[in-house]
């Protein structure tokens, strides 16, 4: 039985941890004062010299930027393509000149990565043996020839503001890992130059980005709070004046309607895409987008989580709701769903069940947050049987390990949220 590949990327991805084009305001071009770009072109500095000397040195040790550095803070909008309700994904560029990369912009990641063109032996190998075609014993021609991994690839060597940081890292991705080591460039999002960012230049990558149309991940978690992390992005653009606030907003779209775009808004929200007013939560953990459940049941009062209050985390990376194994084989088994054969964490309900499925509803702070069944039903038939899939996974945890449930795209469709580091809060207002 075949399931998406796209949804499977992105169940894989939380089983383990422009759109709109209008801005909110203009986004003037940092420029020196020009006696100072005059003198540096008469002495006859190169390029590359010129550019360190125009890069605030200070934002290397989180100091102060200079006033000439600085632009006048405002929030930016970010386009955001929808792939089949699966992934949304926008575009960053890094290093001088600018080098194009599509991520997914990932509340559950603290760290920002892109293939590197620097590769592992691993990688090297894994992609030497994916390109050999063992049964015409020739490699593929045509355009499978090429790297099977994402098709752009950072090399520093070709930025003139790159400097070297070379501490490594590892992301997990269920039994795979994204790994490499850290490096520090400039970095250009939504107009705005963000100067000195550290990321990850990925040797290696999980073969799930392999023929995908993203590139790489950019976190929006919270920085580390341990010495020596590095700051977010989201947190060096409030450093830098670049925005007023550490707050940013999502509005996701849904595939097939008359507005196919997304929209990401760092440093505060566009009320074009919400109505209402925002109901806040604060959240439950310092590092991460976490919140107390009172109750999930569904409208007619059948719950699940045994009325004990339970945890929940927001997660852009993820199209599914995920939820502990127990509870959410309780709650399909009440509607009636069928497990899908191969993997039983999955469910499937047939077309005449659709018209007749209950809301789905998360009870917080004794308000509903509720969703319809055609928010938590895929759209898309199965081509083999014609059912539907079920948007709600069931995940085991370890022995000592807290569950937690999580909140996918199919949730985050539903409602306009907005995600307040500095007030350590979520708010959700109904989407257009």
């Amino acid at each position: 039985m075949n399931v998406p590949p796209a949804a499977v990327l992105l169940l894989i991805l939380v089983s383990v941890r422009d759109a709109h084009s209008i801005s909110l305001a203009s986004s003037p071009v940092r420029r020196l004062p020009w006696q100072y770009r005059s003198l540096t072109k008469r002495l006859g500095l190169s390029k590359p010299f010129r550019e360190r000397l125009q890069r605030p040195i200070s934002n290397s040790y989180n100091l102060p930027v200079p006033d000439y550095f600085r632009v006048s803070a405002t929030t930016r909008n970010i386009r955001l393509r929808n792939f089949n309700d699966n992934i949304y994904y926008g575009t960053i560029t890094i290093g001088t000149p600018g080098q194009k990369f599509n991520v997914v912009f990932d509340t559950d990641a603290k760290l920002t990565w892109v293939p590197s063109t620097s590769r592992s032996f691993r990688q090297s190998f894994r992609e030497l043996t994916e390109s050999f075609d063992v049964g015409q014993n020739s490699m593929r021609q045509g355009p499978n020839r090429r790297n099977r991994g994402t098709t752009n690839k950072y090399d520093n060597k070709l930025s003139s503001t790159y400097e070297a940081n070379g501490r490594p890292f590892v992301v997990s991705y269920g039994s795979e890992a994204a790994s490499g080591f850290r490096s520090q460039d400039n970095m250009e999002i939504a107009g705005a130059t963000i100067y000195n960012q550290i990321f990850g230049e990925a040797t290696l990558e999980p073969k799930m980005f392999s023929g995908s149309m993203i590139d790489g991940i950019f976190g929006l978690g919270f920085s580390g709070i341990s010495a020596g992390e590095e700051l977010t992005v989201l947190d060096n653009m409030v450093n830098q004046g670049l925005l007023p606030a550490p707050i940013f907003s999502f509005y996701h779209s849904r595939y097939g309607t008359d507005d196919p775009d997304s929209v990401l808004t760092l440093g505060g929200t566009n009320p074009e895409y919400y109505t209402g007013d925002f109901t806040f939560i604060n959240l439950s953990r310092p590092d991460r987008w976490q919140f107390e459940i009172d109750r999930v049941q569904f409208s007619d009062g059948v719950g699940t989580n045994r009325g004990q209050k339970c945890q929940a985390v927001l997660d852009t990376g993820s199209s599914f709701i995920v939820g502990p194994r127990d509870d959410v084989d309780e709650l399909h088994a009440w509607l009636g769903a069928t497990p899908l054969e191969g993997d039983p964490t999955l469910y499937m309900f047939e077309r005449y069940q659709l018209e007749i499925l209950p809301d789905l509803e998360f009870i917080v702070n004794g308000q509903k947050l509720t969703l319809t069944s055609k928010d938590y039903v895929s759209k898309f038939p199965d081509e083999v049987t014609g059912g539907f899939y079920s948007g709600i996974a069931g995940k085991t945890f370890k022995e000592g390990e807290s569950p937690v449930w999580t909140l996918g795209l199919n949730f985050l469709r539903t409602y306009y949220t907005q995600f307040d580091k500095g007030n350590r809060r979520v708010g959700f207002a109904n989407a257009t």
